[in-house]
């Protein structure tokens, strides 16, 4: 009985995933992360993150949280999931208000875990409180995993742009996709 709780005892206990909205403190981990997602090179445009914590933390700092979102997946302290939700970009004028652009990074070590899947649940309903009318992205069309994920919350192909990207030795189409709330 007392070998048992000792094994018991040395077990540690598994940091839960929490979503929530980033705070300034959180600007470290998300450049991090990005970096991170950055140097995979098959993920996201920028190889790496050119903006530096101090500029992160502004950004947090001084976000029109009623207008835009981001959203962290935090596993005990260690940001592993980023969303952003920004106004479409041109947001200042009044032709584009109804629209937000959504950007996501999930760390390599935790994907296929339902990550992507809980930010898009938080991100979506965020943004119907908001008023907005729709959503959209864009992605690598060699990332099907991703396509999956947004076609399962009902967005749609809406265009193509033909070897918009090089990726080593081989072009990669741009999938633009858009959900209407």
């Amino acid at each position: 009985m007392i070998s048992l709780f000792k094994n018991l005892k040395r077990q540690k206990k598994e940091p839960e995933i929490v979503i929530r909205e980033a705070k300034v403190k959180d600007a470290k981990g998300i450049v991090k992360l990005l970096n991170s997602v950055g140097k995979e090179k098959v993920y996201i445009v920028s190889e790496s993150f050119n903006w530096t914590e101090e500029e992160e933390r502004q950004l947090i700092k001084n976000l029109d949280r009623t207008k835009d979102l981001i959203l962290v997946a935090d596993y005990g302290g260690e940001i592993i999931g980023c969303l952003t939700l920004f106004r479409y970009y041109g947001g200042r004028s009044p032709k584009v208000q109804h629209i937000g652009e959504i950007g996501i990074s999930v760390d390599a070590r935790f994907r296929n875990r339902g990550i992507g899947t809980r930010l898009f649940e938080e991100a979506i309903n965020w943004a119907k409180s908001r008023g907005y009318e729709k959503l959209c992205l864009s992605v690598f069309s060699t990332n099907e995993v991703a396509i999956h994920l947004y076609k399962k919350f009902g967005f749609i192909e809406e265009g193509r742009r033909k070897k918009q990207f090089k990726i080593g030795d081989e072009y990669v189409d741009e999938v633009l996709m858009g959900l209407f709330l």
